[in-house]
């Protein structure tokens, strides 16, 4: 691999003949001048600078950053790794300090900060002396209590996000939401989230996105950024504009260890844009789970039919074998009847063919003993008329032959 080419360029004399003036000089010569002026300079000079304690955090080589605030003004300061264990005063975001050190100008960056030496406590930070009076004011109106919190939906349709329209944030947000649930309508309402406009430019964001009907939760969202950045979400109005709209509104502000107040009034707090993505389900968790719920609903089905069907049979069967018990019992009572009726029809029946019949052989063997009496009266007659004729005959005999 060959060597990168030397970069060329133009001549002070060239350019000095062509800007017609001797006062030409390059960026790093301009730099390199400035460093000696500042960190010479004697009306620079301080035993200590006073300040609040800003964006505090330990780079990978193991060197404090943070910065200093006072009035909106801020200086970066170091402290290098070496010199931390001499260092007694353990340093937080919000605190006052009184740093001892030296100006330090980096030139290739063109940047002046405060290599320190030594940090002292002095008290309270303005700032976050601010912040306790609003916490402790939003915590008396109620807004900070966990009971007037409104529950996220669980399936929202369309999510309305109050950030940067040109920031990482929002990327970050879209793409952790799309990620876990592609199918979710996303509205973007671009806001300031820094700057003297910030916080009337926030609060109308919000308002408009909770007047849209559509919208079922809202996020409010940024990067990290200084504390000083962030200030913005420690307001009391903006505070109170979160509480009173009628959308839940998730708030997701710097970095995992950015705390504000509109985290703590929000409905939900996630840590940081790239997290916003929890508000929604898995798309593809939740498929697998219907694809359970699908199998154990078949299974139940299967069970629970199988099951009452068996009981179906069994009550069915029971109720069959009462309703046969009962119907030959009916059956069995009314035949019992039938035969009783029946019996006793035909014995009705008999006795009056048999009172017939006795009648009718009655009158036969009378009117046989009638013709019987008949006849022997008859043959009484014939005998009397027979007896009377021979005594006629021996009358006669008697008279016609004299003895």
């Amino acid at each position: 691999m060959g060597s990168e080419p030397e970069p060329t360029h133009t001549s002070l004399e060239t350019l000095q003949e062509a800007l017609q003036t001797e006062r030409i000089t390059y960026v790093d010569a301009l730099n390199e001048d400035i460093g000696a002026v500042v960190e010479s300079a004697d009306q620079l000079a301080f035993d200590y600078v006073v300040g609040d304690v800003s964006d505090y955090g330990t780079s990978s080589n193991d060197h404090v950053h943070f910065d200093l605030i006072h009035e909106g003004s801020t200086i970066h300061c170091v402290l290098f790794g070496y010199k931390r264990s001499t260092i007694d005063t353990t340093i937080e975001d919000g605190m006052q300090v009184a740093v001892n050190g030296s100006l330090s100008y980096y030139e290739d960056g063109g940047n002046v900060s405060v290599i320190v030496e030594d940090i002292v406590e002095v008290g309270e930070g303005t700032y976050q002396r601010i912040y306790e009076q609003n916490r402790q004011l939003l915590d008396s109106d109620g807004l900070l209590d966990p009971d007037h919190k409104q529950a996220l939906p669980d399936f929202p349709e369309r999510i309305g996000i109050a950030t940067s329209a040109t920031s990482d944030a929002r990327k970050d947000a879209i793409t952790s939401i799309h990620e876990r649930y592609p199918d979710v309508d996303i509205i973007v309402q671009n806001t300031s989230v820094q700057g003297d406009d910030a916080m009337m430019s926030i609060m109308g964001a919000i308002s408009k996105l909770d007047d849209d009907p559509l919208v079922d939760v809202i996020v409010l969202t940024r990067g990290g950024g200084s504390d000083k950045h962030l200030r913005v979400f420690n307001e009391t109005p903006l505070c109170r504009v979160i509480h009173k709209t009628d959308t839940p509104v998730v708030v997701g502000v710097g970095h995992e260890n950015d705390r504000t107040l509109a985290d703590e009034v929000a409905d939900r707090r996630v840590m940081t844009p790239t997290e916003v993505g929890e508000i929604v389900p898995e798309k593809a968790t939740l498929e697998t789970e219907l694809e359970t719920l699908e199998d154990h609903l078949n299974t139940a089905y299967t069970d629970t039919v199988e099951t009452t069907l068996e009981t179906m049979d069994d009550r069915l069967t029971r109720a069959y074998n009462r309703t046969a018990e009962s119907d030959l019992s009916s059956f069995e009572a009314a035949l019992d009847r039938a035969y009783d009726t029946h019996v006793r029809d035909e014995l009705t029946d008999f006795e009056n063919r048999l009172e017939q019949a006795r009648t009718q052989y009655d009158q036969q063997r009378k009117r046989e003993q009638e013709a019987a009496a008949h006849r022997r009266q008859r043959r009484r007659l014939l005998l009397i008329l027979a007896a009377l004729g021979l005594l006629v005959v021996a009358l006669l005999l008697y008279i016609l032959l004299p003895p």
